[in-house]
């Protein structure tokens, strides 16, 4: 199964999980799956139309990807939250 490596804030939002084992083929199903497991991440990294937040970015293989990006069984997606504020 492939795993969800968290960081920083999105860490804090599923309960200080580092990294979360998840199903999915796609950066977004497993997204979703992340989702449904942990509600308060619910809104976070995707937006009301299911786009990727603009402060929210995707790794896999050590480049930014997109929603779509196919991830296999036992790969790993990274997701990073930028941190922002004046």
């Amino acid at each position: 199964m492939p795993r969800v490596i968290l960081t920083g804030s999105v860490q804090q939002r599923a309960g200080g999980l580092g990294a979360v084992e998840v199903a999915g083929d796609t950066a977004g199903s497993m997204i979703r799956a992340l989702e449904a497991a942990h509600p308060a991440l619910r809104g976070w990294i995707v937006d009301e139309q299911g786009s990727l937040r603009r402060h929210v970015k995707l790794f896999h293989g050590g480049v930014a990807v997109s929603l779509d990006k196919p991830v296999g069984h036992n790969e790993e997606l990274h997701i990073v939250a930028a941190l922002s504020g004046g």
